[in-house]
């Protein structure tokens, strides 16, 4: 039963409404579509699909999945294996990101939503691409220690961003590493006072899900 459900979920591929939710890169993809890529916290990469923090609760991770789908959207997303490593995960998904393009998938119809940890990959991810038109969320990310790490290339960093971050998180602010570098279309960073600090990432609330809808939609 555990095999069984180990690999319904990195194989798990949905339809309804012409979207789906996949781990991979669908053979024939719709053009026309919008394909995001969902990044978990680490806390899920730590303890799977189940896992829950004595301090937030439980990670909704296929319910957030689930929502986003609901939006309308191609989700490609997994839960990744302990011990993985974010550069080589970036890796991953950069390829994938590339297999897209190659399909004939507008890059403005890309975006790659990244939480906590998720969204080191997100980072990194950008950084490989370089493509100002693939779009990038960054969820609870910003402290003062990431923000010294990646400004080594924030000047690099190409793409459409948002930030969004939870006013009572430890995370905050990404406007030192997110608007310096010449290669983005867009910045936009929204502050959510949900009270909730990093728990904001663990469900999916509708003041983080909506913004991401909203400027998916001004993006178009």
């Amino acid at each position: 039963m555990k095999a069984f459900f180990t690999a319904v979920l990195f194989l798990w591929k949905i339809s309804l409404f012409a979207q789906t939710v996949t781990s991979f890169v669908p053979a024939r993809i719709d053009t026309a579509g919008t394909y995001m890529f969902y990044l978990h916290g680490g806390i899920v990469q730590e303890q799977g699909v189940n896992a829950v923090s004595k301090d937030f609760g439980p990670y909704e991770y296929l319910k957030i999945i689930d929502t986003l789908k609901s939006h309308g959207y191609n989700i490609i997303s997994e839960a990744r294996p302990k011990g993985t490593d974010e550069t080589r995960y970036a890796e991953k998904v950069s390829k994938q990101i590339d297999s897209l393009l190659q399909k004939g998938l507008p890059p403005q119809r890309i975006v790659v939503v990244g939480a906590s940890q998720g969204a080191y990959i997100t980072i990194e991810t950008a950084h490989m691409i370089k493509n100002n038109k693939v779009n990038y969320v960054l969820m609870g990310f910003c402290n003062e220690y990431n923000l010294n790490y990646y400004k080594k290339f924030s000047s690099e960093l190409c793409g459409n961003f948002l930030s969004i971050y939870e006013s009572s998180d430890n995370k905050g602010s990404c406007n030192e590493l997110l608007n310096k570098s010449a290669c983005q279309i867009k910045y936009n960073e929204i502050r959510l006072t949900m009270g909730n600090r990093h728990g904001f990432i663990y469900k999916p609330y509708k003041e983080w899900v909506y913004a991401i809808v909203a400027w998916i939609k001004s993006n178009k």
